[in-house]
């Protein structure tokens, strides 16, 4: 196989719809991705999932971040720098002031990392493949076509940043249906990565830009970066060198 980059990061979402955390390195699975978005917010009064992408009032959601704690549970930070965990009594107190109406946070399953929380279980809106690719190819490229001085990458929230070496344009959609190796692992490329509203959507140091999605839609066919399935349980590490072909 040819080496064609190397992961440059690697992010994990312990709460939907929340920023993530950038970290060293990830165990993944057929499953997914260890402790990766295990807990999502809901309303706290009709008990609906958060939808950001959909209802701008779930906006706000992208200025708060989780990140992993003691034996599985994450915590939340807020943009005044407290924090607390998930499965903290007081926590729709702060979640109401953030939103300015009633949120909560829920687990997807019951339980979480082997960990038993008093949760409510609220519904996933969609089921997340394990991995999200997404390459400096890439957004070099939408940033070219849109004429964008900079793009961040958090606006697209991937599993793995990939610094491609010599391969231009919008790379990874040449790779589904194909196998990659990153590291010791092979994963299989399964589909592209359609976009949605999350990505113009602002966040801390990242301003509101309908014409990302725009610029998406017009030249990538409303694609960027593509869903992989790792095919053992491993772990994927920032440095990892990624190799294609037979």
């Amino acid at each position: 196989m040819i080496e064609i980059g190397r992961v440059l990061e690697v992010w994990r979402y312990p709460v939907s719809s929340l920023g993530g955390e950038q970290v060293e390195h990830v165990e993944v699975s057929a499953e997914g991705v260890s402790g990766d978005r295990l807990f999502g917010l809901f309303d706290g009064t009709t008990g609906r999932t958060a939808s950001p992408e959909q209802e701008p009032r779930w906006r706000p959601a992208l200025f708060l971040s989780a990140q992993s704690g003691e034996n599985g549970i994450p915590f939340i930070r807020f943009p005044d720098g407290s924090a607390m965990r998930v499965d903290d009594p007081a926590m729709m107190d702060p979640l109401a002031a953030h939103f300015g109406f009633p949120a909560g946070v829920g687990a997807y399953r019951p339980g979480g990392n082997g960990v038993e929380l008093r949760l409510p279980i609220v519904s996933n809106r969609y089921m997340p493949l394990p991995l999200h690719l997404l390459t400096t190819s890439s957004l070099r490229r939408l940033t070219e076509v849109g004429g964008f001085p900079t793009i961040d990458r958090r606006r697209f929230r991937p599993t793995l940043l990939i610094e491609t070496h010599e391969e231009e344009g919008f790379v990874e959609t040449t790779w589904v249906g194909q196998r990659l190796r990153i590291g010791d692992v092979q994963i299989e490329v399964t589909e592209p990565t359609r976009r949605c509203g999350m990505t113009l959507a602002a966040q801390p140091g990242i301003s509101e830009d309908p014409a990302i999605l725009r610029t998406i839609m017009r030249h990538a066919s409303r694609d960027l970066g593509v869903y992989a399935t790792p095919q053992e349980k491993a772990v994927i590490r920032a440095g990892d060198p990624v190799y294609a072909g037979s």
